[in-house]
């Protein structure tokens, strides 16, 4: 039995899920998205803090989204929405924030996630105003456009 031992090569493979999170639970996750969250809203120029973030996540006037790796469940990403309703009616998801670690494998998924709770909550279409980086996750997906660095996304049954 003198075989020499073969090296086996195993790839992880990392799996991402995304996940709403119900106002009242935010407290349980919050340690683990804020510093996500704390990036995105230096960027805003003044126009958000953390501690706004936060308590708009509480009262439940935004909806908070984890995204985790479905194989050690660490939180690598998190996404704010909340619902923009027009004077005319128009309702739609606005994406408020992004942020994490590994965008890149997490991002699409999350992105049709969250086309779907839309559609589910009636609303005509998404939208958001992002940095123009972020341009770059939705160029490719079909009814996205960029008016500057405003973005958005028209629901086909809603043209």
């Amino acid at each position: 039995m003198n075989q020499v031992a073969q090296q086996i090569e195993i790839e992880k493979s990392l799996e991402y899920e995304i996940s709403l999170v119900p106002f009242d639970k935010v407290p349980l996750v919050w340690e683990k998205v804020e510093k996500y969250l704390k990036k995105s809203a230096g960027r805003s120029g003044g126009r958000t803090t953390i501690q706004d973030i936060y308590y708009e996540l509480i009262n439940n006037k935004t909806h908070l989204w984890i995204i985790f790796d479905t194989g050690n469940l660490a939180i690598t990403g998190a996404q704010i929405t909340l619902f923009n309703i027009y004077p005319t009616g128009k309702k739609m998801l606005n994406l408020e924030h992004t942020a994490g670690t590994n965008m890149q494998d997490w991002v699409e998924k999350g992105i049709d996630v969250i086309t779907q709770f839309a559609k589910d909550t009636d609303c005509e279409g998404l939208e958001g105003i992002g940095r123009h980086g972020q341009w770059n996750w939705v160029k490719n997906k079909k009814g996205w456009k960029r008016p500057a660095t405003f973005y958005e996304y028209i629901f086909e049954e809603n043209k």
